[in-house]
């Protein structure tokens, strides 16, 4: 009886485990087995046909090379304009929204639209409204530039780019937040209101603070798109003028992809999942810290 109770335990137990172990596997073969083998790939190299291991030969010249010093300048500053504008617009967005407007809904599916589209679509059809002879924008705001076609120069370019990156991820920032701007207790606001606080004290004093987290998550999440993102700037400039726009994704796709240097690309990929991890330890150190003061 006891060994039958004991047996029965030990199934209880294991049963949560068991629901998720399909998950794990499958996790497990599309995600940790192809980094760990990107860590492999990383230190070899094809020679004459044949891979042949090269140690950390593809890390010392991948750093010490000028393209990926012109990359890895690319990164940010795509990575700063993007995040910086997406988070900002993403944020009056929502606080419009969640004013509970009439025709939200029309709204909604006009401010989704962007998203929806591919990566590749929507990198087209900003391609053409810069083209230099009928393209809509650049005949629009191209005399303020004294005529020069925009797509052809570097700054430019990286402006173009992040604008139409920044238009087709605002709405999913917007529901981040709109999502946190909705959790915040009404209480809480309608009594800021009864003690006389106007709207701007009111966003910063009970509002941002409830909000912050949030802001935490989608400006993390904003960052790991950025860092990774591919198809918009492929589909708009190719990484051009010159390599102005050709971000580290876009060096390591165009290093596997067109010359077949997978060991490069992979210690590439390598040096792109170290940038992501360091967001992500510093998202993780921050919700512990804010576990701690709530606790």
């Amino acid at each position: 009886m006891y060994a039958k109770t004991a047996k029965t335990n030990i199934l209880h137990s294991l049963y949560p485990y068991l629901l998720v172990l399909p998950a794990v596997l499958l996790v497990t073969a599309v995600s940790l087995y192809p980094t760990l083998y990107s860590f492999y790939l990383s230190t070899t190299r094809f020679i004459q046909g044949s891979m042949q291991f090269v140690g950390l030969r593809n890390y010392r010249v991948l750093l010490g090379g000028a393209a990926f010093l012109e990359s890895f300048r690319a990164t940010m500053i795509y990575l700063a304009g993007y995040v910086l504008f997406t988070v900002f617009f993403a944020l009056i967005t929502a606080l419009v929204l969640n004013k509970g407007l009439r025709f939200t809904g029309i709204y909604m599916t006009v401010i989704f639209l962007p998203w929806v589209l591919s990566e590749i679509t929507s990198g087209a059809i900003w391609r053409w409204m810069f083209y230099r002879d009928y393209g809509i924008l650049q005949n629009l705001i191209g005399p303020l530039f004294n005529d020069v076609g925009l797509i052809v120069t570097p700054w430019g370019a990286m402006g173009i780019v992040i604008a139409a990156s920044v238009w087709r991820s605002v709405s999913f920032g917007m529901l981040l937040l709109l999502a946190g701007l909705q959790s915040i207790p009404k209480a809480l606001i309608e009594a800021s209101q009864i003690d006389g606080a106007d709207s701007w004290v009111r966003f910063r004093r009970v509002i941002w603070p409830l909000l912050f987290p949030t802001m935490m998550v989608t400006t993390v999440f904003m960052s790991i798109q950025a860092i990774n993102g591919v198809g918009m700037i492929m589909a708009i400039t190719k990484g051009g003028p010159g390599r102005a726009t050709e971000v580290l994704s876009l060096y390591m796709y165009r290093e596997a992809i067109q010359y077949f240097n997978l060991g490069y690309a992979a210690a590439i990929s390598v040096v792109l999942l170290g940038i992501n991890i360091l967001f992500a330890f510093f998202y993780i150190r921050y919700l512990r810290k804010e576990n701690a003061l709530a606790s």
